[in-house]
C-alpha cells in the first residue's frame, strides 16, 4: 500500500466500498458452489448453466480490460469489445469442458446431472475467490483498511499547496508529513551516527492521532463558515462567537505541537544537508590530486601545497559541522520523545 499511494481511498469514498471485496468473495464461493450443486443433481439444467457460465466469463474479461484503462473509454467501447469477448470466452469454457471430461466424465454414471458442469462452476468458484482474496491485491487491502490511513485529500487539497488562510488544517497536516518523512530521510542517510527508530515511532503515533484531530477540527471550522453563511440576523453571527473561539483556540495548540514536530524535522533535514554536505567536499578532495597533475602537466608550474589543502580543510570544516548538527538532531530527538512519551502517559490517564 506504500509503493501504490494512488490506490487509497479518500474519507468520501471509505464508507461506500468498505468490506466489498470479501462480499464479492463469498458471493463468488457460494453461487459457484451453488450453481454446481444444481448441475450434479438436475440433469436438465445442464444446457443453462454452461451459458450463464459463459456469460460470466464475458462479464470477467469485459471487466479486466475496463480496469486497464487502455482499451475502453465509455459504455459503447465496452459494447464493441463484447464483440471478441463473447466468442473468446466460449472457446475457453468449451476448451476447459473438454479437458475436465477426461477426468470427470466417468463420474456420470454416479450422479443424476452433469458433473463436468459442475466441476467447471467449483474451479470459477475457487479461481474468482483467490483472485479477489489474494495477499498482494493492493485495492482490496486499501479498502479493508481504510481507517488506518488519512490522506491530503481528506482534508481538501489534493494535489495543491494547502495555504495556512484557506485550508489551515491540511497545510498543518503538511506539516506533519514533512517532519514524519525527513525523520525518516534522517534515518536512512546518516545511519548508525543518528538512531532515531523509537523516536519515529513516538513520531507516527503523534502523526495518527494529530491528523485525527486535524479532520475533526476541520469539520467543526467548515460546519461554522456553513452556520455563518446561513445565519438570517446578527444574532445568530454572535450566537457563534463561543463556538468560533474554541475552534481558533483549538486550532492555536494545534499549531503549536505541529510547531515543535515541524522543528524537530528542521533540525534533522540540516544534519542531512550537513552530511551530504561533507560527503561532497569529501569527494573533491579525493579528486584533488588528479585536478592538480592536470594543471601541473599543462602549465609546467608546480602547485603550491596550500592549494592543494585547501580541500582538505574544507572536508575536516564540514565534517565538524555534520557531527556537531546530528549530535543536535540526536538530544532533540531525545527531548521530544521524553514529552511525547509523558503525553501519552497523561492521555492514558485521562482515558483511564
Amino acid at each position: 500500500m506504500r509503493a501504490r499511494p494512488e490506490k487509497l481511498l479518500p474519507a468520501s469514498a471509505k464508507s461506500s466500498r468498505r468490506l466489498t471485496w470479501r462480499r464479492g468473495a463469498a458471493l463468488t464461493a457460494v453461487g459457484g458452489t451453488s450453481l454446481a450443486a444444481v448441475a450434479l443433481l438436475s440433469p436438465a439444467a445442464g444446457a443453462v448453466l454452461m451459458l450463464l457460465l459463459c456469460l460470466g466469463t464475458t462479464m470477467v474479461v469485459l471487466g479486466l480490460v475496463s480496469l486497464k484503462d487502455s482499451f475502453t473509454d465509455d459504455w459503447a467501447d465496452l459494447a464493441m469489445h463484447a464483440f471478441w469477448a463473447l466468442p473468446v470466452s466460449v472457446a475457453g469454457v468449451a476448451g476447459a469442458r473438454l479437458l475436465l471430461e477426461q477426468v470427470v466424465g466417468p463420474l456420470g454414471s454416479v450422479v443424476p446431472g452433469d458433473p463436468t458442469t459442475a466441476a467447471l462452476y467449483l474451479t470459477a468458484a475457487a479461481g474468482g475467490t483467490g483472485a479477489i482474496m489474494r495477499p498482494g491485491m493492493v485495492t482490496r487491502l486499501a479498502s479493508e483498511n481504510a481507517d488506518h490511513y488519512v490522506l491530503p485529500e481528506d482534508f481538501g487539497r489534493p494535489y495543491s499547496y494547502a495555504s495556512r488562510r484557506e485550508e489551515p488544517e491540511a497545510h498543518l497536516f503538511a506539516r506533519l508529513q514533512q517532519a514524519t518523512d525527513r525523520v525518516e530521510e534522517g534515518i536512512r542517510v546518516l545511519g548508525g551516527s543518528f538512531d532515531a527508530d523509537h523516536t519515529l515511532s513516538l513520531l507516527r503515533e503523534e502523526e495518527w492521532r494529530m491528523a485525527h484531530e486535524l479532520l475533526r477540527l476541520r469539520s467543526l471550522r467548515e460546519e461554522l463558515l456553513r452556520r455563518g453563511r446561513e445565519a438570517v440576523s446578527d444574532q445568530v453571527t454572535r450566537a457563534l462567537e463561543p463556538q468560533k473561539e474554541a475552534v481558533d483556540r483549538a486550532h492555536a495548540a494545534l499549531s503549536e505541537r505541529v510547531g515543535v514536530l515541524a522543528g524537530y524535522g528542521e533540525r534533522v533535514h540540516a544534519a542531512v544537508t550537513a552530511h551530504r554536505e561533507w560527503e561532497q567536499c569529501q569527494e573533491i578532495a579525493d579528486r584533488a590530486a588528479e585536478y592538480a597533475d592536470l594543471a601541473l602537466s599543462s602549465s609546467q608550474e608546480s602547485v603550491h601545497a596550500e592549494e592543494l589543502d585547501d580541500g582538505l580543510l574544507s572536508v575536516e570544516a564540514a565534517h565538524s559541522v555534520r557531527e556537531e548538527l546530528v549530535r543536535e538532531a540526536v538530544d532533540a530527538g531525545a527531548s521530544l520523545s521524553a514529552a511525547l512519551r509523558r503525553g501519552q502517559d497523561r492521555d492514558g490517564k485521562e482515558d483511564g
